[in-house]
């Protein structure tokens, strides 16, 4: 399988679990220190899940999210992330773009670096009525 072809497929069950979810609505991005803020109490569980995405370990990337993933998830997951990482590289950092809100989501955007991969865009939504638990991501390589 391509890793775009991969990377759509992980986006494409992203979106439908959110869409599924989430009503029709606008972003409204939220002030830098009131995003920043956020970020920093989520910061935590957003890198375990990276970490856990680039050493193919499905149990810590899931940790933060809901319990109901199904066996296609996991093995979507898992395929996409041996495909990627040995494309590109090793997991080197993030930085923070900005926090908005959609809806019932909290949405954290990210610029990821990879060793061979220098800007990959992730956003990580966050339930707003649990703030700890991870509803989606969504990654995109520019």
């Amino acid at each position: 399988m391509n890793k775009k072809f991969a990377l759509s497929v992980l986006t494409v069950l992203t979106t439908l679990m959110l869409v599924a979810c989430a009503p029709r609505t606008t972003s409204k991005p939220l002030p830098p220190e009131e995003g920043a803020a956020y970020a920093a109490k989520v910061d935590e569980i957003v890198e375990n899940m990276i970490v856990g995405f680039t050493e193919n370990d499905y149990a810590k990337y899931t940790r933060d999210m809901p319990d109901k993933l199904d066996e296609d998830y996991e093995s979507a997951i898992r395929q996409f992330a041996d495909e990627t990482i040995v494309e590109w590289g090793a997991y080197q950092g993030k930085t923070l773009d900005h926090v908005e809100d959609r809806g019932g989501w909290r949405v954290v955007i990210y610029h990821l670096v990879f060793e061979n991969e220098p800007d990959v865009t992730m956003e990580v939504s966050f339930y707003i009525s649990d703030p700890h638990l991870i509803g989606g991501t969504n990654w995109d390589r520019e």
